[in-house]
């Protein structure tokens, strides 16, 4: 299942929204990164998501609810607007079904005039708010815009999770491929 959103101008996406019809051919390979859980670990996830980034982790925290993981799970997905919020539902039955799973959706362009009582701003602030700046003894998995991966591994490093505990999926545009790593690492 591939969740992809329209990039204006974006040559991939543009085809994909406006020309691909039922029934029409694509070859895709991948994934070639090393963004997968660190089951080995034993320790508990906290998963970071912002746009159509969601795939990657959703699929992750299916997974482990489907193999019985009873260490606690956090799910902190960032959209710009209510409409923008998919899987929403199915997140929320998935906390009421797994006291182990926790959601925290946060939006960033909701109309102040909106009914959503959740929380607003950034995907880093909701994730300070929660764990109260302290993400010691976790495992981090981020995916999503560039931009929202850096203001994570900031916020999760000020608040003690370092490089060792945390992993990326960075979605880059041909502009953003000259820099892959984060600055914030020192690694290699």
């Amino acid at each position: 299942e591939l969740n992809i959103r329209i990039v204006p101008g974006g040559v991939g996406t543009t085809y994909l929204h406006e020309k691909l019809a039922v029934g029409d051919r694509i070859k895709i390979s991948g994934p070639y990164g090393r963004f997968f859980v660190r089951k080995s670990a034993e320790l508990p996830m906290l998963f970071f998501a912002g746009g159509s980034g969601l795939s990657s982790p959703r699929s992750m925290i299916l997974d482990l609810l489907a193999d019985g993981c009873t260490l606690p799970i956090t799910l902190v997905n960032g959209q710009r607007s209510r409409a923008e919020l998919y899987y929403h539902d199915e997140f929320e039955a998935l906390a009421r079904e797994h006291p182990q799973f926790r959601y925290i959706p946060v939006l960033s362009d909701e109309p102040a005039d909106s009914d959503w009582t959740g929380a607003r701003g950034f995907a880093h602030e909701a994730a300070v708010e929660a764990f109260g700046n302290d993400f010691r003894g976790h495992k981090a998995y981020l995916c999503g815009p560039p931009m929202m991966i850096e203001a994570c591994i900031a916020a999760l490093m000020q608040g003690r999770l370092f490089e060792r505990d945390i992993y990326t999926e960075k979605f880059l545009s041909a502009a953003d491929a000259q820099q892959v790593r984060s600055p914030l690492f020192r690694g290699l």
